[in-house]
């Protein structure tokens, strides 16, 4: 099993019901909200059906513990520091996310907020309507998700 990046590209506009529902499910209520889950056949099912929303691709440890300090907060919108992750966990921050995406901790261990406010990519999207496939940013992307997400950073 896989730990995936989710990260909702287009809008609220002209969106229908039951694919407004998915994604709220998915908790990606706004663009350039990013989620990580992992690839149960119930969530492949889901990202099928948003595939023409969002992008999506295993995560790697060295950018999801960049995006943990950079946008992972806390309620009361409290930023995520290396001591923090060290007193709840036990465990350095580069340890915690090697060991989360081998299914041996969870995010809910630190108490983050399960969805990452990103920034707009540095340069922009490639094109918002488009399959990655044919040059565009929908859909599944494969390893390429963690360049995406650190020119979001």
């Amino acid at each position: 099993m896989n730990r995936l990046a989710v990260v909702r590209v287009r809008g609220r506009v002209d969106v229908r019901n039951d694919i407004h529902d998915t994604l709220k499910m998915l908790n990606l209520t706004k663009s350039n909200h990013c989620v990580i889950i992992d690839d149960r056949e119930s969530f492949l099912g889901m990202l099928q059906k948003v595939k023409d929303y969002v992008t999506y691709g295993p995560i790697d440890s060295t950018t999801l513990s960049k995006l943990i300090i950079k946008w992972g907060r806390l309620e009361g919108d409290v930023r995520i520091t290396e001591e923090y992750v060290k007193e709840k966990t036990g465990k350095d921050l580069e340890t915690f996310c090697k060991d989360f995406l081998e299914f041996k901790n969870e995010l809910s261990d630190l108490d983050l907020k399960k969805v990452f406010r990103l920034h707009p990519p540095h340069k922009g999207y490639e094109a918002t309507k488009k399959p990655y496939t044919l040059g565009g940013t929908l859909g599944p992307r494969d390893v390429e998700i963690n360049g995406l997400i650190q020119k979001m950073i």
